[in-house]
């Protein structure tokens, strides 16, 4: 019998990891070394890391935290957050990760998914899609923490991803 593979996704906001419903509303749950360790003690099998502020704040997820978390887990993980070039995914597999997840520079520069695969790999881009619906139960991808919305179903996203090597 096959077992399924546990891979936990942190949100990191102010460097602590947090809980949030659609976007927002974050409570605080802990520290991303503490969490790595814990992780650890249950052989998780993969971790992803995602800095959901840096895009935002236009800035890329902290190669030093990587670094730490790199030299803390017994297991391979992702990471994303504000990933805008090569050289940032350079230093970020570099510091510990083994993949990189883009999201709002990839979905609004499709070119930049292809350029980052063709570089590194399809097995080390990864593209993470956020939607939401709107009062008719459409569904659009959004972008920025869920603050900019994208003329796109997350079906549309996910071709035009696949296309460019994701």
């Amino acid at each position: 019998m096959k077992r399924p593979r546990i891979i936990p996704v942190l949100l990191l906001n102010r460097s602590g990891i947090v809980k949030s419903v659609q976007f927002g509303k974050f409570t605080y749950i802990g520290d991303p070394i503490n969490a790595v360790r814990i992780f650890n003690d249950l052989e998780v099998d993969e971790l992803i890391v995602l800095d959901i502020d840096a895009s935002r704040e236009n800035r890329s997820i902290s190669i030093d935290l990587i670094r730490e978390i790199g030299e803390e887990a017994n297991m391979p993980f992702s990471v994303g957050g504000g990933i805008q070039s090569i050289e940032t995914i350079k230093q970020l597999i570099q510091a510990g990760a083994e993949r990189v997840v883009l999201n709002s520079y990839g979905l609004q520069h499709p070119f930049f998914i292809k350029e980052a695969a063709d570089n590194f790999g399809s097995s080390t881009i990864s593209v993470c899609i956020d939607y939401k619906k709107n009062l008719f139960k459409k569904e659009y991808v959004y972008i920025n923490s869920g603050r900019k919305k994208l003329e796109m179903s997350p079906l549309e996203a996910a071709i035009m991803v696949q296309n460019n090597g994701a």
